[in-house]
């Protein structure tokens, strides 16, 4: 094999060579000599003696040895390094390059054997010694890091890396070899060690490339479709090239090339932190920074496209945007790449230039619009970019905005997408496509689908353009002929009309994400059809959206929230497909499953197959609006006999056949009585933790009345002692669940299953008539008769007959967080009450607080003792009076009951007198308020059942903006709020109060967000249901005293903040049952142990210091939501 041996000899030696196993070769004592003569065939001016010596490299390649792997790829390296370091030029950028001649064809098929062993090593060299990463890494950069010396007034010469990049165009084999810690920590430590001008003369030529904007756009196309793999990767290709194959390649045509290597390597290095430590690069006694390289890149995408045809994915708008795409998908390279203003503001250009066009320069085309809403898309489905675009870099908090926050990204993405829908862009042009308008309607979406998104982007009433936009769609899809069957790639005007449609009622569906959008998509009037979209998505079980992880779960809890969404739900189908389902799965088993064995009978109370419908009923129920609208007016069947064909189809249907299981129709019309009625009962506890729920029950089912029966059949016959078992326990747990009103220290629940212990597994006493027995309520101690002073009891004494000034309120909030904090016990209810009472006289002074007009109460006593309480509200009275009597606050007397009940009268006359006749379908508003007031109640147990001093109080108090929030029949119909809030039946608390909640919990308590995202349940149904019933059964007797003087003296957005603490407190709680997938039965079921106003204050202080320039205003502002 020795250079001074014939051809043809040398040709023997390789084939004979070529005989041997590769192993046996390497082990030779000859194999640097063997290595030595091989190198010098492959550069051989004989054509067939270099062929044999690449074919032996090649099959020295499939040896299973790492060993022999790196002795041949070292070797075929170091030939192809000396091509370029003493064989003189290997082409130039000025005549190009000609892959048919015999030097390009034969350099280009070493190039194409190294490239496939580049990527093919990452797959194994974990498994090999450090030794050979570090050998081949060094190799191949050394290789690539070589620059042939340029010719004195010659042409710029072609380099390893432009060949490599004809080959490898998207550099494939650096990607892999970045992908593993493993190899790509080696790799940054060589650039950065020994070949860090490969990357610097990267980013030259980038910069060069983006700085001339010489793309060459004749050629593009020829590049696009000439520079395939399978065009220059083959023997046969390369040398009989046949009709329609490139042959020759100019120079621009190269440094395109060249650009998009070094591209696809940039923007892979940039996803690493060590990677983007190489910057700032120096480059013409200049600093580029990521942020200076990014800017250049964005700038390609507006270069204007001279082709007629199809891109293929190698014009450089469409790899600079997979390239941001990509960067925009890794959290920290986002922060550190894209969200800077000067890069985004860049990528804005072409959508600003459409909004404001200046004269003479060309708007930018529709594929580079497209291109940059799906960057903006990337960027906004994660936190960290959807809050780039909404507050700019600084990321301000909501609760400090940024002066300047009109010009950030998201104002201009929103504009664009309201002026587009409404045709009311800058006529210069021809209006965008329904593919651009879509795309960035879609990026908007994915903005207001958050709750700090929407209250950025409110203004612009982005909700009632899409309905405008989509009623239009409709008509046209009406009118439009039946679409044909298109050809793939071709659409016809019917069809992208009927896809138009379908795209805008999606993105107006998911306003529903959140409780201000969903009233947002109540007013348009198109919730039926929307949801009647997502039901239709939801039964085929489709995602949202491309870049959202969940299904429509979350979205129909939100929606089965509020009256007018359960209403929809119905209309849908949606509320009978779910109870068919439920059914089918609890009594039928599925029909598609071939039965190999006996199914097992089932331990749980809540058999895993029914777990998710079970859910799925809860989060529908959870509302008490929703449930009045379902149930309200509603009554049961009862009938005499049951087949086994009859399957419910509504909510009233499954309570009568779930659970009022209180005939032998009803048992014997059940396969699998214990279980269904099991789950029909643990169905029935947590709809009645709504205390307005259980009153509609019992008032309408009498549901007490009906367990208590059961309870009676249930005994032995020889005793007449109670059975225990499954379902008698199940009934006792609610039974005593909706006798006993109380806190988490104030009542004793009995357990669901029994104990351990076999002499007495069940030591709680069965019952089955009323009152309860005595070891459930536990035992209150009695109001100290010693008076103990406190820093907030001195201050109201001193400052007795001081005037009730903004000077008096401020120093009464300070001695009011101190006591709470330093010694919350003496802050007891007859100090408070004293405080609300001062505290309401001076707030009434102040302007700001004082929202509602003073209305004069026309009613008589004789007037009101003709009147009669609803049903709810004589049951409501009855649970006031006996938690009342429990915490020793007032006796259980008819006297009392009379007080209270005369109280709610004048409440509700008061009220009236402050309502507007509504024509609406709603039973919800067909009347007055139809639950219970229990911030009536709470303050009627406050004052000792003084119920005049709880009136005078209630008439001053109706004035201020608090009492919208926290006294909910305050704003029932009210003729104070706009005719299309009142309408939609959706009460502030849930649009605004609930839902800042959610928006703070995203920033705060980001995990407990998205628990609740992950459950299918949102914090705006628990916190309305808390709400509403002032924390009844949640919180200790003192902490509800607490959480309303602290809205009523702090300020009313404190209501929000309380709920953020709770959720806040019960953290390691929430993440635990979102993992055993029980979070929304947690929530509603078991008090909130622990929490303790005072302790949490200083949080709640916080939050009010960061966010209550966005909370207060908003829900001051009652009339604009």
């Amino acid at each position: 094999m020795d250079q001074r041996q014939p051809v043809q000899t040398r040709i023997e030696a390789i084939e004979q060579l070529g005989r041997i196993p590769p192993t046996e070769v390497l082990s030779s004592d000859n194999w640097s000599q063997l290595k030595k003569g091989l190198m010098d065939a492959l550069g051989d001016a004989n054509e067939q003696l270099a062929d044999k010596s690449l074919q032996l490299h090649a099959r020295m390649f499939s040896s299973s040895q790492h060993s022999m792997n790196r002795e041949v790829y070292t070797s075929l390296v170091e030939h192809l390094n000396m091509q370029f370091t003493y064989k003189g030029q290997k082409g130039d950028l000025k005549t190009g390059l000609d892959v048919t001649s015999p030097s390009a064809c034969r350099l280009l098929r070493r190039f194409r054997l190294m490239n496939e062993f580049m990527c093919v090593v990452p797959s194994y060299w974990i498994r090999c010694p450090d030794k050979f990463l570090e050998e081949v890494i060094d190799s191949t950069l050394y290789l690539l890091h070589t620059h042939p010396t340029k010719a004195l007034g010659g042409a710029e010469p072609l380099t390893p890396v432009h060949y490599l990049a004809m080959l490898d165009k998207k550099a494939g084999w650096f990607k892999k070899w970045m992908h593993g810690n493993y190899s790509r920590t080696v790799v940054l430590r060589m650039l950065k060690e020994k070949y860090r001008a490969l990357i610097d003369n990267a980013v030259k030529k980038s910069l060069e490339f983006c700085e001339s904007r010489k793309q060459p756009h004749s050629l593009l196309d020829e590049v696009t479709s000439a520079l395939q793999r399978e065009s220059i990767s083959t023997d046969s290709q390369l040398q009989n090239v046949g009709e329609g194959k490139r042959t020759t390649y100019a120079g621009p045509e190269l440094e395109y090339i060249y650009f998009i290597h070094s591209l696809c390597m940039l923007g892979r290095m940039l996803l690493y932190s060590k990677g983007r430590a190489f910057f700032p690069i120096k480059v013409k006694d200049k600093e580029v920074k990521v942020t200076d390289l990014l800017v250049s890149f964005v700038q390609l995408l507006s270069l204007p496209n001279q082709s007629t045809r199809p891109y293929t994915g190698l014009d450089a708008a469409s790899l600079v945007a997979d390239v941001l795409k990509m960067i925009a998908g890794c959290e920290a390279a986002l922060v550190e790449c894209l969200c800077k203003d000067a890069v985004v503001s860049v990528l804005l250009e072409p959508v600003k230039a459409r909004l404001k066009p200046t004269k003479g320069k060309k708007a930018a085309g529709e594929a580079t619009l497209l291109h940059i809403a799906d960057i903006l898309s990337c960027l906004a489905s994660s936190q960290t970019g959807r809050r780039m675009l909404l507050y700019g870099e600084a990321g301000n908090k909501a609760g400090k905005p940024n002066r300047n926050i009109s010009s950030t990204a998201a104002h201009t993405i929103v504009e664009f997408a309201t002026r587009a829908l409404s045709s009311t862009l800058p006529s210069e042009e021809s209006s965008p496509s329904y593919e651009v308008v879509g795309a960035y309607v879609f990026v908007c979406r994915q903005l207001y689908s958050t709750c700090e998104g929407l209250s950025v982007m409110h203004s612009y009433k982005l909700h009632a353009c899409i309905a405008e936009a989509w009623r239009m769609a409709s008509h046209e899809a009406d009118i439009a002929t039946t679409p044909l069957p298109a050809v793939e790639g071709d659409q016809t005007d019917s069809r992208r009309v009927l896809l138009w449609e379908e795209s805008l009622i999606d993105n107006l569906l998911n306003f529903a994400a959140t409780p201000k959008g969903l009233l947002l998509l109540q007013q348009t009037g198109h919730i039926n059809e929307c949801v009647d979209y997502m039901y239709a998505r939801y039964a085929k079980k489709l995602q949202v959206s491309k870049h959202e992880k969940f299904g429509y779960g979350v979205m129909v809890t939100q929606v089965a929230a509020t009256a007018p969404g359960m209403v929809a739900l119905q209309s849908t189908g949606f509320i009978k497909a779910l109870v068919n389902e439920l059914w089918t799965q609890l009594e039928c088993g599925r029909d598609d499953v071939r039965v190999i064995r006996p199914t097992p009978i089932p331990v749980d109370p809540i058999d895993r197959t029914a777990h998710k419908s079970f859910t799925a009923v809860l989060n529908l129920l959870s509302s008490f609006p929703a449930v009045y609208e379902a149930l309200a007016e509603q009554k049961l069947q009862n009938a005499v006999s049951y087949t086994f064909r009859d399957m419910p189809n509504d909510m009233v249907g499954l309570i009568e056949r779930l659970i009022l299981v209180d005939t032998p129709a009803k048992m014997h019309a059940l396969f699998n009585y214990e279980q269904s009625h099991t789950f029909g009962l643990r169905v029935l506890s947590v709809m009645c933790s709504c205390l307005d729920t259980f009153l509609l029950l019992e008032t309408q089912y009498k549901v007490q009345e009906s367990l208590l029966g059961c309870q009676a059949e249930n005994v032995k016959e020889e005793s007449n002692e109670l059975i225990i078992d499954a379902l008698s326990v199940e009934r006792n747990h609610v039974l005593v669940r909706t006798y006993l009103i109380g806190g988490p220290s104030e009542r004793k629940l009995p357990p669901r299953v029994l104990l351990e212990d076999g002499r007495d597994p069940y030591p709680f006493p069965l019952f089955s008539s009323f009152p309860i027995p005595k070891s459930y309520p536990t035992t209150m101690a009695g109001r100290s008769a010693m008076k103990q002073d406190s820093e907030l009891s001195r201050y109201l004494s001193q400052t007795k007959t001081a005037e009730k000034n903004q000077a008096w309120l401020d120093g009464c909030r300070k001695a009011f967080c101190k006591v709470l904090t330093s010694k919350p016990d003496l802050a007891k209810a007859n100090v408070l009450v004293d405080m609300l009472e001062k505290v309401v006289q001076g707030q009434i002074k102040v302007q700001e607080e004082t929202i509602f007009p003073k209305v004069d109460y026309k009613g008589s006593d004789k007037g009101l003792k003709s009147q009669s309480l609803s049903a709810v509200q004589q049951l409501g009275v009855q649970l006031t009076i006996r938690y009342g009597t429990h915490l020793n606050l007032v006796k259980n007397s008819k006297d009392t009951k009379e007080q209270l009940s005369h109280l709610l009268k004048q409440v509700r006359f008061f009220l009236r007198q402050q309502q507007r006749n509504i024509d609406c379908q709603l039973r919800l508003l067909q009347g007055e308020y139809v639950g219970h007031d229990w911030f009536t109640s709470t303050l009627f147990l406050m004052m000792m059942g003084k119920s005049e001093r709880c009136w005078n109080f209630l008439l001053k108090f109706s004035t201020l903006l608090s009492s919208g929030y926290l006294w909910m029949p305050r704003l029932h119909a009210s003729a104070h709020l706009p005719v299309p809030l009142t309408v939609s039946g959706i009460h502030p608390v849930y649009y605004c109060s609930a839902h800042y909640v959610e928006l703070i919990l995203q920033a705060e308590v980001p995990a407990v967000a998205s628990a609740f995202r992950m459950s299918g349940y949102t914090p705006s149904q628990i916190c309305q249901h808390w709400l509403r019933q002032c924390f009844w059964n949640y919180l200790d007797w003192l902490e509800i005293c607490h959480y309303l003087c602290t809205c009523i003296v702090l300020g009313v957005d404190y209501q929000v903040y309380t709920c953020v603490a709770i959720l806040r407190h019960l953290t390691h709680d929430i993440l635990q049952h979102t993992q055993n997938q029980d979070l929304q039965v947690f929530l509603k079921e078991q008090p909130i142990p622990g929490f303790r106003v005072g302790e949490h204050l200083e949080f709640m202080q916080q939050l009010e210091e960061r966010y209550r320039q966005t909370v207060q205003p908003d829900m001051r502002n009652l009339a604009k939501p």
